[in-house]
């Protein structure tokens, strides 16, 4: 037979490491990110697909984006990304 204590001890760490997983995942509790990504599409409104990432805007600098092109891509707290283009070789 399990104890109170020992449950309350069990759910603890299980709330614990649930708000660890979901702050990890979202960038408005871990800030802003960047990576370096592979374009897949290139879209003609000022967009381009990577990875797993619809829809990021690519700076105005950023006027020749090629599929299988590595790019840096820079997320913000709010969750929106945008496309810096490639780094130098």
């Amino acid at each position: 037979m399990t104890s109170s204590h020992q449950l309350n001890r069990s759910l603890t760490a299980a709330l614990q490491k649930s708000a660890k997983r979901a702050g990890e995942q979202a960038p408005s509790v871990r800030g802003g990110d960047w990576r370096l990504a592979t374009v897949t599409a290139v879209n003609g409104d000022g967009t381009v697909e990577v990875d797993d990432v619809m829809d990021v805007r690519r700076m105005a600098f950023y006027t020749s984006p090629t599929v299988g092109q590595v790019i840096r891509i820079d997320q913000s707290s709010s969750g929106n990304w945008v496309a810096l283009g490639p780094l130098a070789t």
